[in-house]
């Protein structure tokens, strides 16, 4: 990483509250979220990678895997990877022995590999002096794992930029949410004339698609150069795109699906379970929330499921999350599905689901409204913010509001890559405002980034503190006042445990 890079990198932590959303996948580079978009957004938005972020003592090892990001761009859905070939791959055949030699940083996908499951592809593209060689995947139909290297035959360094994915006639759409290109092993995705570097990719499939074995992936790789990472041409950037087959329901005689048909209910919000579906992969969970709920619900707090057959036990914890904001599965907030590890007890005698409770929050409660003028929050989502007066030694403006607050009871859950992280506190906010008048303004970026402040900070002793700026633009002081902003998701916890039986042959 350039000295540029890291430098921009830091201001981009000092600023995480503009963006705080992006801190649950801060440990990953998702380049199809945000991908090279990122770049001409950043008037706007941040992707943040590293500093003021959560700082986690948890129970499993994190990887900082940084990618180069932020390219400026409008996206890839009319990108042509022209002149891109594909042939079968002549590269020495090894049974995935580099993946298998190296611990993987996605520890999902290395149990997989470890079982055998990943199908051989073994499809090569070139383009330009550059190769990529897929060289397995694997999909239960509901995830999707492509494992590929890429190969630099030429005097230019090169990293990877963006992916397109297309199951038979479907084409994810831009931004890709709930995807992620990381490295396999390595730290450094950049890749130098003449080297080559493996990655795995990892996407939800489509839910609302007809099954298709057919896939197209494409990989968009960019020179690294200021003057092409500061591009908006695709004149720096090459599409290397292999076609291959990838069938939905290989695992079907292996999966079992329970149908469940039962409801939660905490502080009066009721949750549907609607079934579970044990797959070689992973065990999801799909939930529903009533339409009727008086609460947006955000979360459940640490959900454990539970399956026995005689006397075996399998107790699941710390599950991964499909949702709307993370994936192109769900289209509204009603929705979601608890991604638990793979268990063998996949015809269990019974099983039982248990929570501690939610986060979530009354619709109309999620907004700031604030007076700069007079330095006032006159309605805030919850109220334990304070507001921080030493505005001076963090660099801050007479026209922005800096808050703060303690968080306590936190949960975890375990990320795209099977590291157990801490529950998202942070709160998002949406990227337009509305003065007292009722003139709707764009949210920009401060011109300096703030000093020592700003972000989520997490605890090993389940405690937490989140600092956010509202900064609206440089002239939202002139605007009549006070302002509104809404948030988008809000750390609210509701504590109250629940259990109920999904499943009993008794």
């Amino acid at each position: 990483m350039s000295e540029k890079e890291e430098r921009i990198l830091k201001q981009d932590a000092q600023e995480v509250n503009l963006n705080a959303e992006t801190i649950r996948e801060m440990k990953i580079f998702n380049a199809m979220r945000n991908g090279v978009a990122q770049g001409k957004k950043r008037s706007k938005r941040r992707f943040y990678s590293y500093g003021a972020g959560a700082v986690l003592a948890a129970a499993a090892a994190v990887f900082l895997i940084f990618f180069p990001i932020g390219l400026p761009a409008g996206g890839t859905d009319d990108f042509d990877p022209g002149g891109s070939v594909q042939a079968a791959s002549t590269k020495s055949w090894d049974d995935f022995a580099a993946y298998r030699n190296q611990p993987l940083h996605n520890r999902l996908v290395a149990d997989i590999l470890e079982r055998n499951l990943v199908i051989p592809v073994r499809q090569s593209a070139t383009n330009k002096g550059y190769r990529m060689d897929v060289d397995g995947a694997v999909t239960d139909g509901r995830k999707v794992y492509i494992l590929f290297s890429v190969h630099n035959d030429t005097d230019k360094e090169i990293t990877p930029a963006d992916t397109k994915i297309q199951f038979g006639d479907f084409e994810v759409p831009y931004p890709h949410r709930g995807a992620a290109l990381e490295m396999a092993y390595d730290s450094e995705s950049r890749i130098p004339p003449g080297q080559s570097k493996d990655y795995i990719y990892s996407t939800n499939y489509p839910g609302s698609i007809a099954y298709s074995k057919d896939v197209k992936f494409t990989l968009i790789l960019t020179e690294t150069s200021d003057q092409a990472l500061a591009s908006s041409s695709n004149k720096y950037r090459t599409g290397l795109e292999v076609s291959f087959e990838l069938d939905p329901a290989r695992f079907k005689d292996q999966e079992h699906t329970l149908p469940v048909d039962r409801t939660l209910t905490v502080d009066g919000q009721k949750i549907k379970v609607l079934q579970v579906e044990y797959t070689p992969l992973n065990t999801y969970v799909d939930l529903e929330y009533d339409k009727a709920n008086t609460k947006r619900i955000f979360s459940l707090l640490n959900p454990v499921l539970i399956a026995t057959t005689g006397s075996q036990t399998d107790k699941l914890v710390y599950p991964g999350r499909i949702t709307a904001d993370n994936s192109e599965v769900y289209k509204d907030q009603s929705q979601a599905t608890l991604v638990f590890k793979h268990t063998g007890l996949n015809q269990p005698d019974s099983a039982s689901l248990k929570i501690a409770g939610i986060s979530a929050l009354e619709p109309d409660r999620m907004k700031f409204a604030v007076d700069l003028n007079k330095q006032q929050v006159i309605e805030a989502p919850t109220n334990d913010w304070e507001i921080v007066t030493s505005k001076q030694e963090h660099n801050a403006t007479e026209a922005e509001i800096l808050l703060r607050r303690k968080v306590t009871n936190l949960f975890y859950y375990t990320d795209s890559q099977g590291a157990v992280q801490a529950e998202y506190i942070g709160a998002s906010l949406a990227d337009k405002f509305t003065d007292a008048k009722g003139q709707v303004h764009e949210r920009t970026n401060r011109e300096t980034a703030l000093h020592n402040f700003g972000g989520t900070t997490i605890s090993s002793d389940g405690t937490g503190m989140d600092e956010m700026s509202l900064f609206f633009d440089s002239q939202a002081a002139d605007y009549p006042q006070p302002l509104t902003l809404s948030v988008e998701r809000i750390w609210n916890p509701i504590l109250e445990t629940q259990s109920i039986e999904l499943f009993s042959k008794k």
